[in-house]
């Protein structure tokens, strides 16, 4: 029965072709096993993919070991790759499993290109798109949040999203497959377990069928979603008129819009960008001409009775590096450098133009370049990641100074802001035994300001 409706599920969401090759995402666990086996069984031409991110030391060499097994009983071939993750999170900061996520499916598409697979088959069931759903309510989404995990993404297909997860453990039981059990799945100090785990169990007790009805729900949201993008692409051919190089687009046809904001938001988020500038796009609109925002890809400005969206130019990222602290560097302006004790500091300077961090957590050489959408640091006092865009913003730096604003970096970690705000990861603490003094003229620390964009 489970694999009648697995070849069912493939054949409706136009997973993938009989004749294609499809590169399964193994970890050991209970959910690829069936997964390989139920491709096997189709008959598929399949290879395996395996990560080992040495998190859980002889537990994580024994998934490798079982799934080299796996791949022998099925008659696939198997692809295993070890990962540092800790040094991951050294290196670029975020969680392990950000880090990891990011590893894994960066390593995918390499072997499918290389490999030339047609498809990456992970998977995910129907019990992991309800957590999803929860996570995001949680979180706080739009509609399409509320979608759970689609049976595909580009090339990566989800053929398990029709199974609860209790169905899968009986498949396996029934055909007597062995897998493994990752007893980090069980912690619920992540946020996904404490789905899992506290909050689904609840919703059984009051109906059994709890999983199958949040299924229903979301197909019927996803169905309403179609008709909805519809109408939101009908809209904007009626109001975008592009010509060669940019799109204008009334601002009297957006006044009249409502409810507003979510117009906005769905109009001008496929330009890359985020609900907060959709939200400022109001007061774009009742601005002096002139008045911007700017997103990874575009850039948007008021011209009188218009808005006017031109793609942003893909410009050099000009790098500057100081190789240590007494090698002389060619640096875009002039930057004082010192080494002291610790104990000859009698206090950290308040002065904005001057950084004191811990010499022995400077990775050198140093990068200086101008900062980049998408990057983020852990501002001082804070211990979460915040994006440069965020920080910008909440402190009221204004769009010429943004666009002029410098960081230093120490690998792939922002260090400085240069003269807004250190690192907190690099910041003097009753550990720190040398400090790197860094000071700068005040004409290249940028100014906050009252008005931003």
């Amino acid at each position: 029965m489970v694999q009648k409706a697995f070849e069912k599920f493939i054949r409706e969401h136009g997973l993938c072709r009989p004749e294609d090759k499809v590169l399964l995402a193994v970890s050991g666990g209970v959910d690829s096993v069936a997964m390989t086996h139920l491709f096997r069984a189709a008959n598929y031409n399949c290879a395996l993919a395996h990560c080992n991110f040495q998190l859980r030391g002889l537990d994580s060499d024994a998934d490798e070991a079982f799934v080299r097994s796996l791949s022998d009983t099925a008659g696939y071939p198997v692809y295993v790759k070890q990962f540092d993750v800790e040094r991951g999170i050294r290196d670029g900061g975020g969680s392990v499993q950000m880090v990891a996520r990011e590893l894994r499916y960066s390593w995918f598409q390499e072997l499918a290109a290389e490999q030339r697979f047609d498809a990456i088959a992970t998977a995910h069931n129907l019990n992991d798109s309800v957590e999803t759903f929860f996570l995001n309510i949680t979180r706080g989404t739009g509609i399409r949040g509320l979608l759970g995990i689609p049976a595909r993404n580009g090339n990566i297909i989800r053929p398990l999203l029709f199974s609860t997860r209790r169905e899968i453990l009986d498949f396996c039981k029934v055909n007597g497959l062995e897998y493994r059990v990752d007893s980090s799945n069980l912690e619920t100090k992540y946020a996904r377990n404490k789905v899992r785990h506290d909050l689904l169990p609840v919703l059984e007790q009051i109906n059994p069928a709890y999983l199958k009805v949040i299924a229903r729900d979301m197909q019927s949201l996803g169905e309403v979603e179609a008709i909805f993008r519809e109408a939101v692409n009908e809209k904007r051919e009626e109001l975008f008129r592009t010509t060669r190089d940019r799109t204008t687009i009334e601002i009297a046809s957006l006044r009249s819009l409502q409810p507003q904001g979510t117009w906005l938001h769905e109009l001008f988020s496929p330009y890359g960008f985020s609900r907060s500038q959709c939200e400022g796009i109001v007061q774009i609109i009742e601005a002096s001409p002139g008045r911007r925002s700017i997103s990874p890809t575009h850039q948007l400005y008021k011209d009188r009775e218009s808005l006017i969206l031109v793609k942003t130019e893909l410009k050099e990222v000009q790098r500057y590096y100081l190789e240590s602290p007494d090698q002389p560097s060619s640096l875009p302006f002039s930057m004082d450098v010192e080494v002291v004790k610790k104990s000859a500091l009698k206090e950290i300077p308040p002065d904005h133009t001057i950084a004191c961090l811990d010499m022995d957590l400077i990775q050198f050489p140093l990068t200086i370049r101008h900062w980049l959408h998408g990057d983020y640091f852990y501002p001082l006092g804070m211990e979460q990641m915040k994006k440069l865009s965020d920080f910008f913003v909440d402190n009221k730096v204004p769009l010429p100074e943004k666009e002029r604003t410098w960081i230093l970096a120490s690998g792939r970690k922002i260090v400085w802001i240069i003269g807004l705000r250190i690192d907190h990861r690099f910041r003097i603490t009753g550990n720190t035994k040398r400090v790197l003094m860094l000071k700068v003229q005040s004409d290249v620390a940028p100014q906050p300001g009252k008005e931003f964009t």
